[in-house]
């Protein structure tokens, strides 16, 4: 399968990418511009919305406003206001860190983690946040937060830190929003680079971006074995997210940066953002409940 291009927007660090399905929109950040993205389906331009922050992740709240991530702290920003309204901050000892990827499971927990923005090792977590608004460290040592989704039956949350090329299976205690280490589902081969942000289908099987890897990658949790490719003309590919009115197309988003000159006249379309059509639809994703 190849990608085909959505939006030729260049972003030094598209991220996060999100679909709005009541209105058909697609969402993605630029995180070092501190830029969202909001681009209806079948339109060329798309709408943008700067923050003074490094802006790491969107996720719709169902209500008509979004949930970011802005360097170490999360906010509730009405897109029709533009009223932003700060929620909570992590790890204000670390200066240096800033919040990377996050999701949200069925009860409307937000699970998301931190890195270094000088990518120091082993100085970032993985926190759990509700209603309460107090973020809770559920895994310590980490490097670069990415990747995180669950299971079919919501037992089992797979997690990548992107350094270790490794995506981890934890059960999953969906009552208590308690996680346990249980095994490695997946190794990725160096060759075909670093898995960043994932997905999970209606068959059980995860779409991986990998950075460095010039594609989104299938990979079955049960026998750790590749499936799938899909080829996108950009070598740093960094996250991914099922989109479209059928729930049957990849949302793909790639970078710009670490990319030398020579690097960027080769792939000029590096840092835009890609669809690609597939055999399956994505599974249920979910907003946050505060």
């Amino acid at each position: 399968m190849k990608a085909t291009l959505l939006l030729d927007s260049r972003c030094v660090l598209a991220e996060s990418p999100v679909w709005e399905p009541t209105e058909g929109r697609y969402l993605w950040v630029d995180i070092e511009n501190g830029t969202l993205y909001r681009l209806k389906r079948g339109e060329a331009t798309p709408e943008k919305w700067s923050f003074p922050h490094r802006l790491t992740m969107v996720i719709p709240d169902g209500n008509g406003q979004y949930l970011l991530a802005l360097d170490r702290k999360l906010a509730k920003f009405n897109p029709e206001t533009e009223q932003l309204d700060w929620l909570c901050e992590v790890e204000q000892d670390k200066p240096d860190n800033r919040w990377n990827d996050g999701a949200c499971d069925s009860k409307g927990r937000l699970w998301a983690g931190t890195m270094s923005t000088k990518f120091t090792k082993n100085v970032g977590s993985l926190y759990l946040v509700d209603k309460e608004l107090a973020p809770k460290k559920v895994i310590d040592l980490v490097s670069i937060s990415n990747g995180i989704c669950w299971s079919l039956d919501e037992r089992t949350l797979y997690y990548i830190d992107s350094p270790t090329r490794k995506i981890q299976a934890f059960d999953f205690d969906l009552e208590r929003g308690f996680i346990s280490f249980n095994r490695v589902a997946v190794t990725i081969p160096e060759e075909l680079g670093t898995p960043d942000g994932m997905c999970m289908d209606q068959n059980g099987k995860l779409w991986v971006a990998h950075y460095g890897g010039f594609g989104v990658y299938c990979w079955d949790p049960e026998t750790g074995l590749q499936l799938d490719k899909i080829d996108v003309p950009a070598p740093h590919v960094t996250s991914c997210a099922f989109a479209g009115p059928d729930n049957d197309e990849l949302l793909i988003t790639t970078a710009r940066e670490n990319l030398s000159a020579e690097k960027i006249q080769r792939y000029p379309q590096s840092g835009s953002v890609f669809t690609c059509k597939v055999p399956v639809k994505g599974a249920k994703v979910y907003g946050p409940h505060f």
